[in-house]
């Protein structure tokens, strides 16, 4: 198991679980690492709008200067504007200060490679195994270099705008941009693509990233369509790689729901490489129904949006996501991108003429019930290979009678193990969820 790599780079409390001085060792290794391919080596560094954000910088900077990388800083932009930068700017990597969807207390480091693909996991523990034996990284004689370049998502801005395949002047859209980094840009693509919009949570004070809104709190959207003649409504997270959306009722279009259009979209188009969408164990049994009915095959990855983009490339495929709002267009980007994906359901929406209540409406998902289990690192890796614990789960798993399932994750990167129970009948689901929550605590509590 990583010891400081979860399943979304390094992400923790700041002050506690990452500090400046783990941020300085870890920029220091993965230079030191960089620096053997290439002496001249640069990277990239970018951050959503955390108040941490120029502590973690400053950390980050010192580490790749110390181990001989220069380093270009590009300020507040989203997640995949810094993927899209990487080979834009010539860079070896990049480097994103953000902690995507978790409250400002936290933050963390998501390291991305040329073609902006997140490290695989081997990288990511020769860059632990660093870390760890700190004394065997000695400083460059030729430190790097520090310079600022604050116009460069420009150029991912104009990526996205000749992304867009369709008229969109007839769409009015509410966006709320999470008080993060889509509060830097979203005005400018959508106003530029002549999408009549209406912003929220657009003005970030270091401490109101995800504060109540987002796309981890759809209840602000929702009231705001209430309010509004909007035809849609986009949601994004604080680093801007995943969007979900509300449909005029006010009900949450989740990410299962964006890719099933998209995918019959693309489809339609002769573009969706091998009739494949990519989805993770996470998205819906109605999701996959739904494909099949329309000949479109969906093989399902470990959760995480990285294990997503290994299965597209591996076997070709174009479109790929998550259910949360992570999804990627091969075609267009390597890291799921939350302004893009609300420009291509637009685009879908445009071009089938659907309205976000036929999008809403695409398929009946299966009831679900996911849960969490607060458990440390140890209770999780304890519980996972648990034959009791694992009994019970198979036990609970036959009710269904193989019309069902029940999946068992520990989060990567929060103190969890994610349970969900999805089934045909939402009683039955309910009631086998709350059975087996209160048999995986009482089992925890045996073990410990």
């Amino acid at each position: 198991m990583r010891k400081y790599f979860g399943t979304d780079g390094i992400r923790g409390v700041v002050g506690k679980a990452l500090t400046p001085e783990l941020a300085f060792r870890c920029a220091a290794s993965c230079g030191h690492l960089i620096k053997r391919q290439n002496p001249k080596a640069k990277v990239i560094l970018g951050s959503d709008t955390r108040i941490s954000r120029g502590m973690l910088t400053g950390a980050m900077i010192s580490g790749f200067c110390y181990s001989g990388v220069n380093v270009i800083d590009t300020g507040i932009l989203p997640t995949p504007a810094l993927a899209f930068l990487i080979d834009r700017m010539g860079a070896d990597a990049g480097v994103m200060i953000s902690a995507s969807h978790n409250p400002f207390e936290y933050n963390g480091l998501k390291i991305l490679t040329k073609g902006g693909i997140k490290l695989p996991d081997e990288k990511e523990q020769e860059i632990e195994a660093l870390m760890d034996d700190f004394d065997s990284v000695e400083p460059c004689r030729e430190l790097g270099n520090l310079s600022y370049n604050m116009q460069a998502k420009d150029f991912y801005l104009e990526h996205l705008k000749q992304a867009c395949e369709q008229d969109l002047s007839s769409f009015k859209v509410l966006l709320d941009c999470s008080n993060g980094a889509t509060s830097n840009t979203a005005a400018e693509v959508f106003g530029d693509l002549n999408v009549e919009y209406k912003l929220f949570g657009h003005h970030p004070n270091g401490l109101n990233i995800n504060d109540g809104c987002g796309s981890t709190h759809m209840e602000y959207l929702a009231e705001k369509m209430g309010q509004s003649d909007a035809h849609i409504g986009f949601a994004f997270d604080g680093d801007a790689d995943r969007c979900l959306a509300v449909d005029t009722k006010g009900r949450i279009i989740e990410g299962d729901k964006i890719m099933a259009v998209i995918a019959l979209y693309l489809k339609e188009l002769g573009r969706l490489k091998n009739n494949t969408l990519v989805a993770t164990v996470m998205s819906n049994l109605g999701l996959i129904e739904k494909m099949n009915q329309n000949h479109i095959n969906v093989p399902c990855t470990k959760v995480g949006d990285r294990y997503v983009l290994e299965e597209m490339m591996d076997k070709d495929y174009t479109l790929g996501g998550e259910n949360s709002g992570h999804i990627i267009f091969l075609e267009k980007a390597t890291t799921g991108d939350g302004q893009l994906t609300a420009i291509m359901l637009l685009c879908a929406m445009k071009y089938f003429g659907m309205s976000s209540q036929q999008v809403y409406d695409i398929f009946t998902p299966y009831p679900q019930y996911l849960f969490n289990v607060t458990a440390n690192d140890l209770q999780k890796r304890k519980l996972m290979t648990d034959d009791v614990f694992l009994a019970d789960v198979k036990k609970a798993e036959n009710i269904f009678g193989g019309k069902g399932r029940i999946l068992v994750r520990p989060s990567g990167t929060e103190p969890y193990i994610r349970i969900l129970v999805e089934g045909k009948d939402a009683a039955e689901v309910e009631r086998t969820a709350l059975d087996l929550k209160e048999s995986t605590e009482i089992r925890l509590q045996q073990i410990f």
